[in-house]
């Protein structure tokens, strides 16, 4: 996989680095996982702070275009981006783990009561 960054612009009032870049590839698109271990070596930056929101690849070309944000701490990326984001972020074993977290604060939250409201 060839990386080439093609834009790279500081963000100072949001504390982040939006970028751009090229990507090339043999046979299949690769995981977004994997761009981002890739991407992150080629930026030098962390992978926990390091988010691609857009992946755009031409139908039958082995291109594909990205962007994204590094962040300079988790608590800002956690505000700024939403939680399905960085949920794609994750393996699938750690997807799963998230949902079930979720799934169980909603049924925390419930009313206990079987009356509905009116």
């Amino acid at each position: 996989m060839d990386i080439e960054v093609t834009r790279k612009e500081d963000e100072k009032l949001l504390k982040r680095i939006a970028f751009e870049a090229k990507i090339v590839f043999q046979s299949k698109t690769p995981s977004r996982i994997d761009m981002k271990k890739d991407l992150c070596n080629k930026l030098g930056s962390k992978d926990t702070l390091t988010v691609i929101r857009k992946i755009l690849t031409d139908y039958g070309s082995e291109r594909a275009k990205i962007s994204g944000y590094i962040y300079d701490d988790e608590a800002t990326m956690k505000n700024l981006e939403n939680k399905y984001t960085l949920l794609r972020h994750l393996n699938k074993a750690e997807q799963n783990v998230e949902k079930e977290k979720v799934k169980a604060a909603k049924q925390a939250a419930a009313p206990t009561s079987g009356k509905k409201k009116k």
